[in-house]
């Protein structure tokens, strides 16, 4: 058995930090949107219903959909799937934006998030077909 010289820079481990984060992240807005769906008294007047004028029902939805989008690209980001990587991206480039446009309510934790997001964005973009290498693929 010959072993092998990984070529795989320290930056892949910004890949697989975003590809936990992104399921930490979905396993939240799953939680959050079972929670709106079976116990709406528990999110009742809360800031949500200040932000949008949505009911809590469809903010319950938006909140699986996209939980269910994260969790899953999360777990393709850590197996080195193609298409995890475009979607990776466009999350971490949507959560900039949203943590930009709340900068002056959480200033903070936004910009936190907007390099934190920015970092795994470039990670992914530039070092993402590294971890596919680690699988062989």
């Amino acid at each position: 058995m010959e072993i092998e010289e990984s070529r795989a820079s320290g930056w892949v481990a910004w890949v697989l930090f975003g590809g936990i984060l992104l399921v930490l992240l979905g396993a939240v807005h799953l939680t959050v949107g079972l929670i709106a769906l079976l116990r709406p008294e528990v999110l009742a007047d809360t800031r949500s219903e200040h932000l949008f004028s949505m009911p809590l029902t469809g903010l319950a939805w938006v909140h699986l959909a996209l939980g269910v989008v994260a969790l899953v690209t999360g777990v393709g980001l850590i197996r080195g799937v193609a298409w995890a990587r475009i979607v990776a991206i466009v999350i971490a480039l949507l959560t900039a934006l949203v943590n930009f446009a709340f900068i002056a309510v959480y200033p903070a934790w936004s910009v936190i998030a907007i390099v934190l997001a920015t970092l795994i964005a470039w990670a992914v973009a530039a070092h993402g077909g590294e971890v596919a290498d680690a699988y062989g693929r």
